[in-house]
């Protein structure tokens, strides 16, 4: 299975390891990330100036992989929603879809919407599925606790994004529990970072980020798993100028990074310690907590009640 890979403007630059944690992950299931250099930005930083000009980019996108025979996987939040969102207005509105495809066509591009967008997450939990993830295990985790933050845009608007339950999400957590980790139940892990607030209201974007991590830290989180690009940054290069002693950081651990250990890869595919958040004696820490996937048989035999003695 082959998908044209989009990472988005931010990944390939800032969050390098987003992307080749995925590809490194993806390639044991068969599944290959093709770069696809035509692709540009999405179009969000426009999205609320010009209708037109936020649908242009995507649609692109989207001919660019339609050229080319090839579904689009998608790793960025922001992006996914843009591409989505182009999919949808222009399945409704004739009138702008013939205006875009007349500025394509200078291209020799032409969107006619039979290309699929899929976020990762929705790769690992549909297309090859959690029993073969599960099968696939070298290791588990045990005793290990995470507080994911989902991000705004791939939950809302559900009408647009179509990718789980808008305020019951159930994606990330099935996934999440293959691992073995604790999905934790906390306080933020539905709202916004505040990242789309840096540089416009810094004090509202510093207060979200520290609102975040005081709401994983008292649910017991060992480290926070944002699956957005930019709660990644918040959580793993803003809280580096909030905090003020090493201690005060609650580290940032990738979901394809766990599950790329547990699928037996090494930290260095997966580009661990390239987190700013990490260090080596977290590492050590994580690796202690990988055991060997506990088997389902046993699980049921655990769970088996005993027969009750006869009188």
């Amino acid at each position: 299975m082959k998908y044209a890979f989009f990472q988005g403007c931010n990944i390939p630059v800032r969050i390098e390891q987003y992307a080749r944690a995925t590809q490194a992950v993806l390639h044991q299931f068969d599944i290959e990330l093709v770069e696809e250099r035509e692709f540009n930005c999405c179009g969000y930083p426009v999205r609320n100036v010009d209708e037109k000009s936020y649908i242009l980019p995507s649609a692109r996108n989207l001919a660019v992989a339609e050229k080319k025979n090839l579904d689009i996987a998608v790793i960025c939040n922001c992006c996914f929603a843009s591409l989505m969102k182009a999919k949808n207005v222009l399945a409704t509105n004739s009138q702008l879809l013939e205006e875009i495809n007349l500025i394509l066509a200078k291209e020799d591009l032409q969107y006619s919407g039979v290309a699929e967008v899929k976020h990762f997450l929705t790769i690992l939990h549909t297309d090859i599925g959690l029993k073969r993830l599960k099968d696939k295990l070298r290791y588990q985790a045990k005793d290990l606790k995470v507080a994911v933050i989902q991000g705004c845009h791939i939950l809302r608007p559900r009408e647009i994004t179509k990718f789980d339950h808008s305020f019951v999400p159930e994606i990330t957590n099935d996934l999440v529990q293959v691992t073995g980790a604790l999905n934790l139940d906390w306080h933020g892990k539905l709202e916004c970072c505040g990242a789309a607030l840096a540089g416009i209201n810094d004090s509202l974007c510093r207060d979200l980020l520290n609102e975040k991590i005081s709401g994983a830290r008292q649910a017991d989180a060992r480290f926070i798993m944002p699956i957005c690009a930019y709660c990644h940054l918040q959580f793993d290069t803003s809280q580096l100028h909030l905090a003020e002693t090493p201690e005060d950081i609650l580290p940032v651990l990738l979901f394809p990074q766990l599950l790329g250990l547990c699928l037996g890869l090494g930290e260095q595919e997966l580009g661990i310690m390239e987190n700013k958040t990490f260090t080596s004696e977290l590492l050590q820490s994580l690796s202690a907590m990988l055991g060997p996937p506990e088997d389902d048989t046993k699980k049921k035999k655990k769970k088996r009640k005993q027969p009750a003695a006869s009188s």
